[in-house]
């Protein structure tokens, strides 16, 4: 489980670092309220099914497991803003590695560490939610990672 949270915290300060360049008024992992207006353009992120891709022949358990974790990324604006263009860098900020100079775009999410990466599963929208002025998107990855137990 620490792969996973590690993993997740990497992908979240990627994208919190570039925030104003992503031009989102809001960011936020695993909102339990409603967003208002205000906070649009805004992105959400959430965690979806954590799948067992491979388990180890070393246990009866089959740990160590390689895990495919779902990870969406909800983008909502307004119809106004272009949101594919938004959505296309969303996607550069998570595939570059923090600190690449110049920007080293794959799925790793540490330069020192082979414990996890990322890979895009889809994207899906636009969507207008059935509300008037707004839109939106998803970026769904895939992290993938060890769990130890």
């Amino acid at each position: 489980m620490n792969n996973r949270e590690d993993g997740l915290l990497e992908i979240y300060e990627r994208i919190k670092s570039n925030r104003t360049e992503l031009g989102l008024t809001s960011f936020k992992r695993t909102p339990t309220e409603p967003i208002n207006d205000k906070d649009m353009p805004c992105l959400i992120m959430l965690e979806g099914n954590d799948n067992i891709v491979t388990h180890s022949s070393k246990t009866n358990a089959g740990y160590p497991v390689r895990r495919a974790l779902e990870v969406t990324l909800e983008l909502i604006t307004s119809k106004s803003t272009d949101i594919k263009a938004m959505l296309r860098n969303l996607r550069k900020v998570v595939f570059t590695e923090r600190g690449s100079d110049p920007p080293f775009y794959n799925g790793r999410l540490c330069a020192n560490d082979r414990t996890g990466f990322i890979q895009e599963s889809r994207t899906e929208g636009p969507n207008g939610y059935g509300l008037p002025d707004v839109l939106g998107m998803r970026l769904v990855l895939d992290l993938v990672y060890t769990d130890e137990l």
